[in-house]
Protein backbone atom coordinates (compact mmCIF):
# COMPACT_ATOMS: atom_id res chain seq x y z
CA UNK A 1 0.00 0.00 0.00
CA UNK A 2 1.17 3.40 -0.90
CA UNK A 3 1.02 6.52 0.99
CA UNK A 4 -0.76 8.28 -1.83
CA UNK A 5 -3.57 5.29 -2.24
CA UNK A 6 -4.33 5.56 1.20
CA UNK A 7 -7.67 6.54 1.54
CA UNK A 8 -7.71 8.94 4.86
CA UNK A 9 -4.51 10.86 3.06
CA UNK A 10 -6.20 10.97 -0.91
CA UNK A 11 -9.45 12.28 1.65
CA UNK A 12 -7.37 15.11 3.69
CA UNK A 13 -6.17 15.93 0.57
CA UNK A 14 -9.78 16.38 -1.71
CA UNK A 15 -10.99 18.19 1.51
CA UNK A 16 -8.19 20.76 2.38
CA UNK A 17 -7.29 21.81 -1.04
CA UNK A 18 -10.30 24.06 -2.24
CA UNK A 19 -9.52 25.85 1.29
CA UNK A 20 -5.88 26.49 0.30
CA UNK A 21 -7.21 27.45 -3.38
CA UNK A 22 -9.15 29.94 -2.19
CA UNK A 23 -6.60 31.55 0.68
CA UNK A 24 -3.80 31.58 -2.17
CA UNK A 25 -6.63 33.13 -4.10
CA UNK A 26 -6.06 36.18 -2.05
CA UNK A 27 -2.36 36.37 -2.81
CA UNK A 28 -1.22 39.68 -4.94
CA UNK A 29 -1.12 38.84 -8.63
CA UNK A 30 2.70 38.21 -8.78
CA UNK A 31 2.55 35.93 -5.58
CA UNK A 32 -0.61 33.97 -6.39
CA UNK A 33 1.23 32.90 -9.87
CA UNK A 34 4.04 31.70 -8.25
CA UNK A 35 1.97 30.24 -5.10
CA UNK A 36 0.49 27.86 -8.02
CA UNK A 37 3.77 26.69 -9.37
CA UNK A 38 5.08 25.67 -6.28
CA UNK A 39 2.16 23.54 -5.68
CA UNK A 40 1.74 22.51 -8.86
CA UNK A 41 -1.76 23.53 -9.55
CA UNK A 42 -0.17 24.55 -13.30
CA UNK A 43 0.13 20.99 -13.72
CA UNK A 44 -2.24 18.62 -13.36
CA UNK A 45 0.31 15.76 -13.58
CA UNK A 46 2.39 17.12 -10.87
CA UNK A 47 3.23 15.10 -7.60
CA UNK A 48 1.87 16.29 -4.43
CA UNK A 49 2.33 16.00 -0.80
CA UNK A 50 1.94 13.47 1.95
CA UNK A 51 -1.08 15.52 3.59
CA UNK A 52 -0.31 14.13 6.23
CA UNK A 53 -0.79 17.36 8.21
CA UNK A 54 -4.43 17.83 6.85
CA UNK A 55 -4.94 14.12 7.55
CA UNK A 56 -4.24 14.39 11.33
CA UNK A 57 -5.62 17.67 11.37
CA UNK A 58 -9.17 15.98 10.20
CA UNK A 59 -8.50 12.58 12.13
CA UNK A 60 -7.65 14.91 15.44
CA UNK A 61 -11.12 16.75 15.05
CA UNK A 62 -13.23 13.64 14.79
CA UNK A 63 -11.51 12.42 18.09
CA UNK A 64 -12.22 15.57 20.30
CA UNK A 65 -15.44 16.38 18.34
CA UNK A 66 -14.32 19.94 16.41
CA UNK A 67 -16.77 21.28 14.00
CA UNK A 68 -15.50 20.36 10.14
CA UNK A 69 -15.53 23.58 8.96
CA UNK A 70 -13.11 24.92 11.71
CA UNK A 71 -11.09 21.82 11.13
CA UNK A 72 -10.22 22.46 7.40
CA UNK A 73 -9.55 25.94 8.42
CA UNK A 74 -6.91 24.60 11.17
CA UNK A 75 -5.56 22.37 8.16
CA UNK A 76 -4.80 24.92 5.65
CA UNK A 77 -3.28 27.56 7.96
CA UNK A 78 -1.23 24.79 8.75
CA UNK A 79 -0.46 23.56 5.39
CA UNK A 80 0.19 27.18 4.29
CA UNK A 81 3.02 27.33 7.09
CA UNK A 82 4.31 24.23 6.20
CA UNK A 83 4.97 25.19 2.78
CA UNK A 84 6.69 27.95 4.03
CA UNK A 85 9.41 25.71 5.17
CA UNK A 86 9.18 23.98 2.08
CA UNK A 87 10.25 26.97 0.01
CA UNK A 88 12.75 27.84 2.27
CA UNK A 89 14.12 24.53 2.21
CA UNK A 90 14.64 24.07 -1.21
CA UNK A 91 16.90 27.13 -1.25
CA UNK A 92 18.69 26.17 1.94
CA UNK A 93 19.32 23.10 0.43
CA UNK A 94 19.68 23.75 -2.66
CA UNK A 95 17.22 21.33 -4.09
CA UNK A 96 16.17 21.82 -7.63
CA UNK A 97 13.08 19.09 -7.70
CA UNK A 98 9.90 19.04 -5.47
CA UNK A 99 7.59 16.26 -6.00
CA UNK A 100 9.35 15.87 -9.37
CA UNK A 101 9.05 19.38 -10.63
CA UNK A 102 11.64 22.06 -11.03
CA UNK A 103 11.84 23.51 -6.97
CA UNK A 104 10.26 27.45 -7.06
CA UNK A 105 13.57 29.13 -6.75
CA UNK A 106 15.05 27.42 -9.79
CA UNK A 107 12.49 29.02 -12.09
CA UNK A 108 11.89 32.49 -10.75
CA UNK A 109 14.99 32.86 -8.66
CA UNK A 110 15.69 32.58 -4.95
CA UNK A 111 14.58 36.15 -3.82
CA UNK A 112 11.26 35.63 -5.40
CA UNK A 113 11.13 31.94 -3.52
CA UNK A 114 11.90 33.77 -0.42
CA UNK A 115 9.38 36.16 -0.66
CA UNK A 116 6.31 33.75 -1.84
CA UNK A 117 7.64 31.50 1.23
CA UNK A 118 7.11 34.49 3.70
CA UNK A 119 4.06 35.12 2.02
CA UNK A 120 2.36 31.97 2.53
CA UNK A 121 3.90 32.06 6.10
CA UNK A 122 1.80 35.12 6.68
CA UNK A 123 -1.06 33.81 4.88
CA UNK A 124 -1.50 31.41 7.31
CA UNK A 125 -1.38 32.79 10.12
CA UNK A 126 -3.90 35.28 8.82
CA UNK A 127 -6.24 32.27 7.66
CA UNK A 128 -6.29 31.37 11.50
CA UNK A 129 -7.51 34.60 12.51
CA UNK A 130 -10.78 34.70 14.26
CA UNK A 131 -9.58 30.89 15.80
CA UNK A 132 -8.33 30.52 19.12
CA UNK A 133 -4.47 29.65 18.91
CA UNK A 134 -3.01 31.95 16.19
CA UNK A 135 -0.10 32.45 18.91
CA UNK A 136 0.67 29.60 19.13
CA UNK A 137 1.36 29.40 15.33
CA UNK A 138 3.01 32.25 15.14
CA UNK A 139 5.55 30.77 18.48
CA UNK A 140 5.83 27.41 16.35
CA UNK A 141 6.90 29.21 13.07
CA UNK A 142 9.75 30.61 15.50
CA UNK A 143 10.57 26.95 16.38
CA UNK A 144 10.49 25.90 12.58
CA UNK A 145 13.19 28.78 11.92
CA UNK A 146 15.21 27.58 15.30
CA UNK A 147 15.29 23.68 14.04
CA UNK A 148 16.00 25.03 10.47
CA UNK A 149 19.26 27.88 11.72
CA UNK A 150 20.24 24.22 13.54
CA UNK A 151 20.23 22.60 10.33
CA UNK A 152 22.27 24.94 8.68
CA UNK A 153 24.74 25.31 11.56
CA UNK A 154 25.34 21.64 11.78
CA UNK A 155 26.96 21.53 8.24
CA UNK A 156 29.70 23.69 10.12
CA UNK A 157 30.11 21.19 12.77
CA UNK A 158 32.12 18.09 13.59
CA UNK A 159 30.51 17.81 16.75
CA UNK A 160 26.81 17.29 16.19
CA UNK A 161 25.31 14.93 19.19
CA UNK A 162 22.30 12.68 18.21
CA UNK A 163 20.41 14.53 21.20
CA UNK A 164 21.25 17.92 18.96
CA UNK A 165 20.22 16.05 16.05
CA UNK A 166 17.09 14.97 17.24
CA UNK A 167 16.23 18.33 18.82
CA UNK A 168 16.32 19.94 15.27
CA UNK A 169 14.21 16.70 13.94
CA UNK A 170 11.74 17.89 16.33
CA UNK A 171 12.29 21.41 15.48
CA UNK A 172 12.08 21.49 11.61
CA UNK A 173 9.35 18.81 11.53
CA UNK A 174 8.13 17.64 14.61
CA UNK A 175 6.29 21.14 16.20
CA UNK A 176 4.15 21.82 13.70
CA UNK A 177 2.65 18.39 13.16
CA UNK A 178 2.16 18.76 17.23
CA UNK A 179 1.10 22.49 16.75
CA UNK A 180 -1.90 21.32 14.28
CA UNK A 181 -3.29 18.61 16.69
CA UNK A 182 -3.11 20.57 19.39
CA UNK A 183 -4.97 24.11 17.25
CA UNK A 184 -7.68 21.10 16.16
CA UNK A 185 -7.93 20.44 20.15
CA UNK A 186 -7.69 23.51 21.19
CA UNK A 187 -10.68 24.93 18.78
CA UNK A 188 -12.73 22.33 19.79
CA UNK A 189 -12.73 23.40 23.42
CA UNK A 190 -11.03 20.38 24.58
CA UNK A 191 -9.47 20.27 28.17
CA UNK A 192 -6.14 21.79 28.70
CA UNK A 193 -4.31 18.23 29.19
CA UNK A 194 -5.91 16.91 25.87
CA UNK A 195 -4.19 19.58 23.81
CA UNK A 196 -1.11 18.78 25.67
CA UNK A 197 -1.57 14.85 24.75
CA UNK A 198 -2.43 15.76 20.94
CA UNK A 199 0.38 18.32 21.09
CA UNK A 200 3.29 15.86 21.84
CA UNK A 201 1.82 13.15 20.19
CA UNK A 202 2.27 15.34 16.68
CA UNK A 203 5.68 15.86 17.77
CA UNK A 204 6.63 12.38 18.11
CA UNK A 205 4.53 11.19 14.58
CA UNK A 206 7.08 14.37 13.38
CA UNK A 207 10.09 13.13 14.18
CA UNK A 208 9.30 9.39 13.27
CA UNK A 209 8.65 11.27 9.66
CA UNK A 210 11.45 13.06 9.79
CA UNK A 211 13.57 9.65 10.16
CA UNK A 212 11.23 8.37 7.21
CA UNK A 213 12.50 11.32 5.27
CA UNK A 214 16.24 10.67 6.37
CA UNK A 215 16.12 7.42 5.50
CA UNK A 216 14.53 8.16 2.26
CA UNK A 217 17.63 10.65 1.04
CA UNK A 218 19.99 8.02 1.21
CA UNK A 219 18.12 4.84 0.24
CA UNK A 220 14.88 6.59 -1.70
CA UNK A 221 13.18 5.28 -5.05
CA UNK A 222 14.09 8.33 -6.68
CA UNK A 223 11.48 7.70 -9.27
CA UNK A 224 9.24 7.35 -6.31
CA UNK A 225 10.13 10.37 -4.28
CA UNK A 226 11.07 12.91 -7.15
CA UNK A 227 13.79 14.04 -5.65
CA UNK A 228 17.69 12.56 -6.07
CA UNK A 229 18.94 10.70 -3.53
CA UNK A 230 22.06 10.83 -1.17
CA UNK A 231 22.24 14.34 -2.51
CA UNK A 232 22.25 14.96 1.79
CA UNK A 233 25.00 12.80 1.88
CA UNK A 234 27.37 14.54 -1.28
CA UNK A 235 26.49 17.84 0.59
CA UNK A 236 27.59 16.74 4.31
CA UNK A 237 24.60 17.09 5.67
CA UNK A 238 23.89 15.74 9.38
CA UNK A 239 20.74 13.78 9.51
CA UNK A 240 19.62 11.14 12.37
CA UNK A 241 20.83 8.44 10.55
CA UNK A 242 24.38 10.08 9.50
CA UNK A 243 24.85 11.23 13.27
CA UNK A 244 24.11 7.64 14.29
CA UNK A 245 26.46 6.43 11.78
CA UNK A 246 29.00 8.93 12.85
CA UNK A 247 28.61 7.89 16.52
CA UNK A 248 28.69 4.61 16.28
CA UNK A 249 31.82 3.96 17.21
CA UNK A 250 32.85 1.59 14.31
CA UNK A 251 35.10 1.40 11.65
CA UNK A 252 32.87 2.45 8.89
CA UNK A 253 31.56 5.46 11.33
CA UNK A 254 35.30 6.42 11.39
CA UNK A 255 35.95 6.30 8.12
CA UNK A 256 32.93 7.92 7.41
CA UNK A 257 33.68 10.83 10.07
CA UNK A 258 36.72 11.58 7.24
CA UNK A 259 35.23 11.56 4.32
CA UNK A 260 32.79 14.64 5.91
CA UNK A 261 36.33 16.27 7.67
CA UNK A 262 37.52 16.87 4.19
CA UNK A 263 35.04 19.93 4.21
CA UNK A 264 34.43 19.44 0.60
CA UNK A 265 31.06 18.45 -1.45
CA UNK A 266 31.42 14.27 -1.95
CA UNK A 267 31.73 13.53 -5.44
CA UNK A 268 29.90 10.43 -6.89
CA UNK A 269 32.06 8.02 -5.94
CA UNK A 270 32.58 9.05 -2.98
CA UNK A 271 29.00 9.69 -2.22
CA UNK A 272 28.92 5.95 -3.03
CA UNK A 273 31.25 5.38 -0.79
CA UNK A 274 29.27 7.12 1.72
CA UNK A 275 26.55 5.26 1.92
CA UNK A 276 27.84 1.62 2.05
CA UNK A 277 29.78 2.67 5.46
CA UNK A 278 26.74 4.77 6.71
CA UNK A 279 24.90 1.12 5.72
CA UNK A 280 27.57 -0.79 7.63
CA UNK A 281 27.67 0.96 10.84
CA UNK A 282 23.87 -0.34 10.92
CA UNK A 283 22.59 3.27 10.95
CA UNK A 284 19.35 2.08 8.84
CA UNK A 285 18.55 -0.48 11.14
CA UNK A 286 18.26 1.75 14.45
CA UNK A 287 16.61 4.22 12.36
CA UNK A 288 13.59 2.43 11.46
CA UNK A 289 13.67 0.72 14.63
CA UNK A 290 13.68 4.41 15.96
CA UNK A 291 10.56 5.20 13.73
CA UNK A 292 8.53 2.27 15.48
CA UNK A 293 9.17 3.42 18.79
CA UNK A 294 8.38 7.08 18.24
CA UNK A 295 5.04 5.76 16.78
CA UNK A 296 4.36 3.50 19.90
CA UNK A 297 5.21 6.69 22.12
CA UNK A 298 3.21 9.08 19.88
CA UNK A 299 0.08 6.39 20.47
CA UNK A 300 0.82 6.47 24.37
CA UNK A 301 0.12 10.01 24.40
CA UNK A 302 -3.53 9.71 22.80
CA UNK A 303 -4.47 6.29 23.47
CA UNK A 304 -7.45 7.64 25.42
CA UNK A 305 -9.13 8.52 22.37
CA UNK A 306 -9.34 5.01 20.65
CA UNK A 307 -9.27 6.44 17.64
CA UNK A 308 -8.70 3.99 14.91
CA UNK A 309 -7.96 6.28 12.35
CA UNK A 310 -5.19 8.06 14.62
CA UNK A 311 -3.78 4.94 14.72
CA UNK A 312 -3.87 4.24 11.68
CA UNK A 313 -2.30 7.58 9.95
CA UNK A 314 0.73 7.29 12.80
CA UNK A 315 1.86 3.80 11.68
CA UNK A 316 2.12 5.44 8.07
CA UNK A 317 5.50 6.68 8.85
CA UNK A 318 6.82 3.63 8.18
CA UNK A 319 4.47 2.59 5.35
CA UNK A 320 5.28 5.76 3.81
CA UNK A 321 9.22 4.82 4.17
CA UNK A 322 8.74 1.32 3.00
CA UNK A 323 6.72 2.22 -0.13
CA UNK A 324 9.12 5.20 -1.30
CA UNK A 325 12.29 3.29 -0.52
CA UNK A 326 15.23 0.92 -2.47
CA UNK A 327 15.76 -2.35 -1.18
CA UNK A 328 19.42 -1.07 -2.26
CA UNK A 329 22.00 -0.76 0.45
Amino acid sequence: MTMTRHHVLDDARRAVEPVLRRRVGTLPTRLRQRAIHHFGWDDPDSGTGKAVRPALVLATARAVGSADDTALTVAAAVELVHNFTLIHDDVHDQDAERHGRPALWTVYGTTEALLVGNALCALGLETLAGLKGVDRLARCVSDLCEGQSMDVEFEQRSDVSLDECVEMSAGKTGVLLGCACALTALNAGAEDDVVRAFDDFGVEIGIAFQLANDLLGIWGDERATGKPTCSDLARLKKTLPIIRALRSGTDAGAELAGLYAQGAALDEPQTRRAKALVARTGAREWAEAEIHRRVDLALSYVEKTGSPEITSLAKLAFVYYRSLSSADS
